[in-house]
């Protein structure tokens, strides 16, 4: 009951479980087994981030997990899980590509350039403060040209197979990609060709659970570990055994690009969705929402936000239990998600608070719509869809029963920013409640351009 509770009220985080909630002005990012997650974790005032690889550290250090984030990150490596001596210059190249002030430093051990410091098994966030400021500019260290490992074998597991190496210094095009959420497949293609000297090179993926006999001779097998996902294929002329030899090594350096991606991927959408329902969260209604008001500013379009929350939620929790509220979170956010438009945005932000972002970056579809209009239509419509669902958890106590008070507040005239809108929805939602519930009070904003014969 404990567990499902969390969810319901929001007390859990909705992203990755190895993230602690940043509250204070230090991130740090242990990488491998340090020793030092509990007495970490237990200081309120830091963020705390686990990561496996080396690879992932840089993934979660080019994407903080929401906009409180600290700004201050020290990356900590565990002996067991520190690249070899030639590739780790390179990898702390590669951390400070992402962010120039980051410091790393690694558990126990003599340190060393390229490391800021060396850290005790008892350090404390005291302790990481006093390594940040004490190293004030990070140490300069040559980055060698890294060679590509040999490919790993067929039926290696992913997490035992040896790290492939990074030229960081030539590799920032695909990093670049990763960092911003988009696929890097066709930067690694570039490199790849560039490298090989052929511009013939391109990539078959595979469907999963597929087999490959290799009936070509210029093709390499991709794989994530064990795993076939495609093919790099050269089209032209035979290779000579040099060329095949390459192309087999930069078949592997590719999975291990396509694997960051995949990683990054599944952090991102952990980061900006919430777990109970699959609506987006908080994080991303913000961020979202900032990108969209800059592009409606821009076009001199209009934009929306419904804020709505359960009339009386509380009330179904403690009669017929939390599994019951979270079947009611969920089928609200199934059943708004029906009546939206593509382009617009579903978050919850709360218990059961939600924002919806409505914005269509192309206009209207139609000459004469009115976007607030056809919102306040899409809301009444939703609202009365809610009120008559049925609740199996419920019994049949719901129908008729469940409703939601709301409030429209429309950009540029009942707010300039997203946390603006949001905050001036909530207060007509308040209004909404006042006047009996079960209602959805429009902002003077939204009744400017929502204004129609039938309402004067």
């Amino acid at each position: 009951m404990s567990g499902v509770s969390a969810r319901n009220d929001m007390t859990g985080h909705p992203g990755d479980g190895d993230h602690s909630p940043a509250q204070g002005d230090l991130r740090v990012i242990l990488v491998g087994r340090t020793g030092l997650d509990q007495t970490l974790r237990r200081d309120r005032r830091i963020e705390v981030i686990r990561a496996r690889t080396p690879m992932d550290a840089i993934g979660e250090l080019s994407d903080p997990i929401d906009s409180d984030t600290p700004a201050r990150t020290i990356v900590i490596m565990a002996p067991d899980s520190e690249p070899a001596p030639d590739e780790l210059p390179g990898f702390v190249h590669g951390l400070r590509i992402v962010d120039p002030s980051v410091r790393v430093a690694r558990v126990g051990g003599d340190g060393g350039a390229p490391y800021n410091a060396v850290v005790h098994q008892g350090a404390d966030a005291d302790d990481l403060r006093l390594v940040f400021d004490e190293s004030l500019a990070p140490p300069t260290a040559a980055v060698p040209q890294a060679d590509l490992d040999e490919p790993a074998s067929d039926d290696a597991d992913i997490d035992e197979a040896p790290a492939p190496a990074f030229d960081l210094t030539t590799d920032l095009a695909p990093l670049e990609m990763i960092t911003r959420g988009r696929d890097p497949l066709d930067a690694c293609l570039g490199l790849i060709r560039q490298r090989l000297g052929r511009t013939d090179v391109r990539y078959v993926p595979v469907e999963a659970g597929a087999t490959h006999g290799n009936p070509r001779a210029g093709c390499a097998e991709v794989r994530l570990g064990a795993t076939l996902v495609g093919l790099l294929v050269l089209e032209g002329p035979a290779p000579a055994d040099s060329e095949l030899e390459a192309l087999t090594k930069h078949a592997r350096w590719l999975g291990a690009w396509i694997r960051l991606s995949e990683q990054q991927r599944a952090l991102r959408l952990g980061a900006f969705t919430d777990s109970l329902t699959g609506a987006w969260n908080r994080r991303y209604f913000e961020r979202y929402g900032a990108a969209a008001i800059e592009q409606a500013r821009a076009a001199r379009q209009t934009l929306t936000v419904l804020y709505f929350d359960i009339d009386d939620f509380k009330q179904y929790n403690d009669r017929y239990g939390y599994e019951a509220g979270d079947e009611i979170l969920t089928e609200t956010v199934r059943m708004m998600r029906s009546v939206v438009r593509p382009s617009d945005r579903v978050c919850r932000i709360g218990g059961d608070e939600f924002a919806v972002i409505f914005f269509e970056p192309q206009g209207p579809r139609r000459p004469d719509s009115q976007p607030p209009e056809s919102i306040y239509d899409i809301a009444k419509r939703f609202q009365r869809q809610i009120c008559g669902a049925s609740f199996p958890k419920l019994g049949g106590q719901a129908q008729d029963t469940l409703t939601i008070s709301g409030g429209l507040a429309t950009y540029p005239w009942d707010g300039v920013d997203a946390d603006a809108l949001r905050k001036r929805a909530s207060e007509l939602a308040v209004e909404s409640k006042r006047q009996g519930k079960n209602v959805i009070t429009l902002g003077p904003g939204a009744e400017r351009v929502c204004s129609r014969p039938d309402q004067t």
